[in-house]
This record gives structure tokens, C-alpha cells and sequence, in this order.
């Protein structure tokens, strides 16, 4: 099936960089010189009718050379000639239909491309279809031509969306209604609906049509994936819906969760089932939908809490000694921590004890600016405090992360103590946190044959929350700030120096896409 394609402006850069690392070293390397291979990003393409006036759909293509060696001048060509009748370009083409780009070198490895933007001449067929074909020379190696099909009208397939849901209890299953629609001029010849569930959640019935596919440990954020496979031919215009909902199982662990859905044109066999059960259908609902979307998240915060804690040190030593102090921050259940909607993240504040001066500082420590609520992002030594980022910013139940200052005992010092403080990236109070006499630590320097010295001042970056029973509270999650709370999709402060703390992958991957988080970012 085809799918129209945008252009988008780092394209290019993503595409070479994905290419570079997926690509592996072929065995056809030629002795006597490199060997590169023109790789497309899309090599089955649809114009769209009528066609989008300055948005042709883009033939992208990008390079990689095996080696051995730089490749020396390299052309790369497109050959029209077999589309040319029915099809425009965004580039002036010659009399033979081959369009050349710029001669140049090319390293080993992945390397950049270009594009040639194609749209379909008016009164050109639906279904009309014809190649594409990249061809390219080089002076001391060879090059690898490929061909990308073109096909007159596009498969465009979208999904419902799923209100977002809060106050639901681990325990509890809720429904997913899932419907999928065809808004391009083309059918699709089948199609598959990829679901995907976050730890909090599980899918209630297998179906023995469907695929599934559990996430290792490691892998943050997605759990389950579940690749659902119809023979439906689903015509353009037309919607339909699955035979039954999706049930989904609130577990233990629930806190911040979301279930995703997307539909793709099946391409290519059916993969083997791997599940059990009865078989999920698709029935005619009708016509598409105009509000659908090719990408839906839904964001379900269940009626439960996780107990962050905040875990200290003790170090000894004379004046002049390197201590070390291993500080942690961690997670005590029964959910876990997932932050899906903001960036402000779980993290730990450090409070440096007085009469020592960190000078070694931790990977993801910067120094925190009480003035601006945020860490600078730089580790520079001799701050009184610093703000702790784990990497990955997602806990599960039991997870600790440990993070190791190295202090130095200043002349004439004393036993002294500092704080570690369970906190967020910007300084506030995670009100799903009902348990705050494990929020702080002591970090403590026993300084032989010093006294006792006055416990080093810790900035309080949030004014506590009460203690509280109702759990994960339905309703947008918040976290409280010194004067007043605010909506996890826009915390922090006013702050002129925003440091985004690190989220995990795949709570914020889906959909082979990447998300920049910044401060005060609002859910989708």
C-alpha cells in the first residue's frame, strides 16, 4: 500500500543517521574499491489527488558506504523515465528524464542524501503505477541502484481518539473502543493495528489473530505490544470498527499509564500468530471520520500512589581527605513512576554538609539554582547544592539509583551533615507521594577529632504535601510548589534557566518518532 509523504525539515539528517546505524556492512564490499548503497526512505510512494499545492510527496533517499575507503566522486542519479508521462517534479528534469545530483565524496559510512519532490499530473488515474529507478557511478567503487515505486493516490489510514481517563484501580479492567478509517482515495488490501500498553497495564484477552511481543525489563515504559492482523479490505472513506473493545487490566502497578493505537496497511504475508483465543474482527461503522488521527495516546492515571525515597550517606575522614558519599534516590511502590505528560521528572536534591566541598560530582548532577527552581546543567564543583537527574527518569517498583559525590574536607572542620532530598527536576512536591518521612536523608562527614557542627541549611524547594489515603487522586495529577501547585503538564517556575530532565524512551517513543520534551510542556 502507498502513503503520502511531507516534507519535514531535518528529514534529511534523521534519515542519514538512521541509516547509518541500522545498516549492516554487506559481504559484497568489492576488492579494489568501496562499495555504497543508495538507501529510500519510503520505496512505495502515493500522490495524493488532487494533489497539495507546495507539498509534493518527497522521494528521500540517503547513503551508506561499506568501505574500504572514502568513495571518490559520486553521482547520483533518478531515472523518470517511466513516470514521466503522469507525474511532476519539483525540480527542472532534462530531455532524457534523468535528474543528476551534484558530484561529491563519500566517507565510510552513513552519509546524507537528498530529495526530489513528485505530485501527479490532473487526470491522471487512481492507480496509476510506475518506478523509480536511483542509479549511481563512483571513480574508484561501485554504487548500488534501487527502485522506488510510484503509485497515483494514497492509503491513508487513521484511528479514533480515545478520551484520556483518570480514577480508575488497580484491579479494575476498562474498555477500549477501537475503531479505524480510510480518508485516502485508494483501499487498503488489509490492514494491521499495532497497540501498545505501558507497565500499568495489560491486555485482558489475547486474540488468536493477533501478535504479541513482551519488552524486556530494561525497556522502560512499553510492556506489551499486541500486532493485530485483519484481511479486511478497508476502502477509502469508509470506517470500521473492531468486534469488540479492547479490554485493558489495571494492575498493581499502575500510576501514569497510556495505551496507544495506530493502523497500518498490511504489507507484504500476514507474520505467524502467536496468540490464543477467538479472533478480532473488523465490521463496517459507516463513514471515516474527519477528526481521526494516525497516532492515538491515550492517557489513563490510575487511583494509586508510589513512595519515593530519598537515601543518605555517612563518610570519614581527617581535614584535607576525599570522601566519598553514595546518595540514591528510589521507589518503594506499589506503582511505579512514569511521568507521561510533563517533564519534570523525579529527582534528587543534594544538599553539600558544610566545611567540605564537592569536587567530584556525579554524571546527571548539576548545580541547583534556587532562584530559577532548576539545575544550570553544568557540574561545576564548589555549589552548596545540586539536582540529580536519573537516567532513565522512569522507576520501576524497587528501583534505586545511586549517585557518588566526592567531598573534600575543608581545615578546622567538624562533623558535619548535608541533606539528600526526594524532589522533582524543578523543585516540587509528587503529590502521588503520600508517604514524606523517607523524602529526606542525611548525608553526614564524620570528621575525626572535630566536633559536632550545625547541620548544613537545606533550601526547601517545595512546601510538603499532606499526607493523604485517596491515592493517585482522579483528575489531572499535580505536584506542589512553594506558594501554590500546578498541573504536572506545567510545573516549575519562572525561572530563567530550564534544565528538562531526561524521560525514558519508550514512554515518550511511539510511532518511530522523537519528542523533545521543554519545561512546560502540555499534554497532547
Amino acid at each position: 500500500m502507498t502513503h503520502r509523504r511531507h516534507r519535514f525539515g531535518a528529514a534529511l539528517a534523521v534519515f542519514a543517521a538512521a541509516v547509518a546505524v541500522w545498516l549492516p556492512v554487506t559481504s559484497a564490499q568489492a576488492a579494489d574499491g568501496p562499495v555504497v548503497h543508495i538507501r529510500l526512505q519510503d520505496d512505495d510512494l502515493g500522490l495524493p489527488v488532487p494533489p497539495t499545492p507546495g507539498d509534493p510527496t518527497m522521494l528521500n533517499w540517503g547513503l551508506h558506504n561499506d568501505g574500504p575507503g572514502t568513495a571518490k566522486d559520486v553521482t547520483i542519479s533518478a531515472d523518470l523515465s517511466n513516470v514521466i508521462d503522469w507525474v511532476t517534479t519539483d525540480a527542472p528534469v532534462p530531455a532524457d528524464h534523468v535528474y543528476t545530483w551534484p558530484t561529491r565524496d563519500v566517507p565510510e559510512g552513513g552519509a546524507d542524501g537528498s530529495i526530489i519532490g513528485l505530485s501527479a499530473k490532473p487526470g491522471t488515474p487512481l492507480g496509476t503505477t510506475g518506478t523509480v529507478t536511483l542509479s549511481g557511478t563512483s571513480a574508484n567503487g561501485t554504487v548500488v541502484s534501487t527502485t522506488a515505486k510510484v503509485t497515483v493516490g494514497t492509503t491513508d489510514l487513521t484511528v479514533n481518539r480515545l478520551a484520556d481517563r483518570a480514577g480508575d484501580k488497580p484491579g479494575s479492567t476498562i474498555e477500549a473502543p477501537v475503531t479505524i478509517g480510510n480518508v485516502g482515495t485508494l483501499p487498503a488490501d488489509g490492514v494491521q493495528l499495532r497497540m501498545r500498553t505501558t507497565v500499568g497495564l495489560s491486555y485482558a484477552q489475547h486474540y488468536s489473530n493477533c501478535v504479541y511481543a513482551k519488552k524486556s525489563p530494561d525497556d522502560y515504559g512499553l510492556t506489551e505490544q499486541a500486532l493485530c492482523t485483519f484481511d479486511t479490505v478497508v476502502e477509502p472513506g469508509k470506517s470500521y470498527r473492531l468486534d469488540r473493545p479492547v479490554g485493558l487490566d489495571v494492575t498493581d502497578q499502575a500510576l501514569f499509564e497510556y495505551f496507544s493505537h495506530e493502523a497500518l496497511p498490511l504489507s507484504g504475508p500476514a507474520p505467524s500468530s502467536s496468540g490464543s483465543g477467538p479472533v478480532l474482527s473488523l465490521v463496517a461503522a459507516g463513514d471515516a471520520a474527519t477528526d481521526g488521527t494516525p497516532i492515538d495516546r491515550q492517557h489513563i492515571d490510575a487511583d494509586s500512589t508510589a513512595d519515593m525515597v530519598a537515601g543518605g550517606a555517612t563518610a570519614k575522614g581527617a581535614p584535607g581527605d576525599l570522601v566519598h558519599v553514595t546518595v540514591s534516590l528510589g521507589n518503594e511502590g506499589p506503582g511505579w513512576v512514569g511521568y507521561n505528560a510533563s517533564d519534570d521528572q523525579p529527582a534528587l536534591l543534594v544538599t553539600v554538609p558544610k566545611g567540605t566541598r564537592a569536587e567530584e560530582i556525579p554524571d546527571r548532577c548539576s548545580v541547583w539554582k534556587e532562584d530559577a527552581q532548576s539545575g544550570t546543567g553544568e557540574p561545576t564543583p564548589g555549589a552548596p547544592q545540586y539536582i540529580c537527574d536519573p537516567n532513565p527518569s522512569e522507576f520501576a517498583v524497587g528501583d534505586t539509583r545511586p549517585f557518588e559525590f566526592g567531598l573534600r574536607i575543608r581545615a578546622n572542620a567538624a562533623t558535619t551533615s548535608g541533606e539528600a532530598r526526594a524532589t522533582t527536576a524543578y523543585g516540587n512536591t509528587m503529590t502521588f507521594d503520600h508517604t514524606h518521612g523517607n523524602d529526606t536523608a542525611a548525608v553526614t562527614v564524620e570528621v575525626e577529632g572535630g566536633t559536632t557542627a550545625t547541620p548544613s541549611a537545606s533550601a526547601s524547594p517545595s512546601a510538603s504535601a499532606s499526607a493523604g489515603t485517596g491515592g493517585n487522586t482522579p483528575g489531572t495529577q499535580t505536584v506542589s510548589a512553594a506558594g501554590g501547585s500546578g498541573s504536572l503538564a506545567s510545573t516549575g517556575s519562572s525561572g530563567a534557566l530550564p534544565v528538562a530532565a531526561a524521560c525514558g524512551g519508550a514512554a515518550l517513543l511511539l510511532g518511530g518518532g522523537l519528542v523533545l520534551l521543554v519545561r512546560r510542556r502540555n499534554r497532547a
